[in-house]
């Protein structure tokens, strides 16, 4: 529970600056992997970024990519949240 708790401030101080940040998706790929970890399903994280969405914090696009950083967090697929960041400060550069 405490890490649900931990998850949805990460969201909500992701929400605070209206721009998701490459910092915030870090953040929100490394809650993600921390809640499958404890046994949370991939619809209770959908659930938390729904409320964002339901919020208009964010931009369709905007989370478009937060749903996509959370499911490739979610399933792994070889990509830590560390690389996450790594390849959105990258893409920020060009």
């Amino acid at each position: 529970m405490r890490l649900l708790v931990c998850f949805a401030l990460v969201i909500y101080g992701a929400a605070a600056s209206a721009e998701v940040t490459c910092d915030q998706l870090g953040n929100i790929a490394f809650a993600t992997q921390q809640m499958r970890d404890q046994g949370y399903s991939l619809p209770v994280v959908h659930d938390e970024l729904e409320k964002l969405q339901t919020n208009n914090k964010f931009s369709a696009a905007e989370m478009t990519r937060i749903k996509d950083v959370a499911d490739q967090a979610f399933k792994g697929g070889g990509r830590a949240p560390l690389e996450i960041l790594q390849e959105c400060k990258e893409k920020a550069r060009r």
